[in-house]
Order: structure tokens, then C-alpha cells, then sequence
């Protein structure tokens, strides 16, 4: 396998975080077309001296999981993140295929509660809860 490029997504897959500026060392990143699900390759440049994928690059990881999916569910609204926690559960190693997925816990006028989970194989690596700020309301 090569592990300084991204394998192909899966059939329907789009890509939502792309190649430029900070975006070319996070992404590709591709979500279904029900947009229940995000896929990420771990290539050499996510890797920290340890050998296993970053923590950094795990909770950027994160934040556009959770966040893409709490933009999804608003459609034309916009929100910011304005608290991530996120648990290192396990390490990722280089060429792993991580699957990420999110799950709005409560939603408020202003405010989005949101949970979500990066793992391998079915293994977890990262649990993570935030809140969204919903713009535009006070």
C-alpha cells in the first residue's frame, strides 16, 4: 500500500476537506452520501515521532467530524466549534483507513451538543463531545 497517498473513497463518497492551506495536511477527507459517516487515510505526514498518528492531527480529525456533522443537520445555518474534549483511546498507525462517525446529543436554539468516535477496524482511537455555536443568535 502507499502510505504517503490516500486510497481511493468508496463509491458515492465525497470529498470535503481538501488540498489547500492547513486543509492539504489534514485532508482528503470523504463523507457518504447520507452523511452519517467520514473516512480518513493516516499518511506520513499525520505521523508524530512515536509512531502512530499524531494527537493533533486526531483532534482536527475530531472537529471536522463533529462539526460537519452538526453542519449537515443545519443546512444553511452556520456554527463554530466552541468546546472539544476528546479521549485518546488507542493509537492509529501509518496506511490505517480511519472511519469516523458523530451523533447530535441535544439541540437548542443556539447551541448544538454533539458526540462522535474515530475508529479502525471497529477498534476505537478517539471518543470526542462538543458545542457549537449556532451564528447569528444571541
Amino acid at each position: 500500500m502507499n502510505t504517503t497517498a490516500s486510497r481511493s473513497a468508496p463509491a458515492g463518497y465525497t470529498a470535503v476537506f481538501g488540498e489547500t492551506g492547513f486543509n492539504k495536511y489534514v485532508g482528503p477527507i470523504w463523507q457518504s452520501p447520507d452523511g452519517a459517516e467520514f473516512l480518513f487515510d493516516v499518511r506520513e505526514m499525520h505521523m508524530n515521532g512515536g509512531g502512530t498518528m499524531h494527537g493533533g492531527m486526531a483532534m482536527a480529525l475530531a472537529d471536522i467530524v463533529l462539526g460537519r456533522t452538526v453542519r449537515t443537520a443545519l443546512g444553511d445555518a452556520r456554527a463554530l466549534t466552541i468546546s472539544l474534549n476528546c479521549d485518546f483511546v488507542g493509537p492509529a498507525k501509518l496506511g490505517d483507513r480511519i472511519r469516523g462517525t458523530a451523533k447530535i446529543t441535544r439541540k437548542t436554539r443556539s447551541i448544538v451538543f454533539i458526540s462522535g468516535e474515530l475508529a479502525v477496524e471497529g477498534r476505537t482511537i478517539m471518543t470526542a463531545t462538543g458545542l457549537w455555536k449556532i451564528l447569528g443568535t444571541e
